[in-house]
């Protein structure tokens, strides 16, 4: 009987011993909550093989000078910031494509970036979408390219 007793009681305590909380699962951020949460500036443009623009590069040995872009993707569809050449941007609007495969901005007036833009990676560390370059060297012409965005 004590037998009994101790097989019952260890096994109770080996069952409750196994049995592990849960985890407390941190809910995924939709694409927009992402973008709309934080600041971005622009860390890289690439086009044709060529990077036209790498924020950690002097302005000056950059093809063209992005460092002054700053852009608030605000959560009700507007785009506040400021644009190349230090102006801000009063009235831009953006909105995601239903399946949050493509995003369109509206009235920057920064080259590239207005239009429908495909995405191609939206984290809490980088915002990056397909646009149009415009290079004036080593060849002139506007050419597909990528834009990434980083958290300023």
């Amino acid at each position: 009987m004590k037998n009994r007793l101790a097989i019952i009681i260890l096994f109770v305590l080996g069952l409750v011993s196994s049995c592990k909380k849960d985890e407390a699962t941190t809910p995924t951020k939709s694409k927009k909550e992402i973008i709309s949460s934080k600041i971005w500036v622009v860390g890289e443009v690439t086009s044709s093989g060529l990077t036209a623009y790498k924020r950690e590069i002097k302005p000056a040995d950059n093809l063209y000078d992005l460092s002054k872009v700053v852009l608030k993707f605000n959560a009700d569809g507007s785009l506040t910031g400021i644009d190349n050449n230090g102006k801000s941007v009063p009235s831009a609007k953006w909105i995601l494509s239903t399946d949050d495969s493509k995003i369109t901005i509206l009235n920057t007036g920064i080259n590239g970036l207005d239009g429908d833009l495909p995405i191609i990676q939206v984290t809490e560390t980088a915002f990056e979408v397909k646009g149009k370059v415009i290079l004036t060297t080593p060849i002139a012409g506007t050419f597909d390219g990528n834009i990434k965005l980083v958290p300023q």
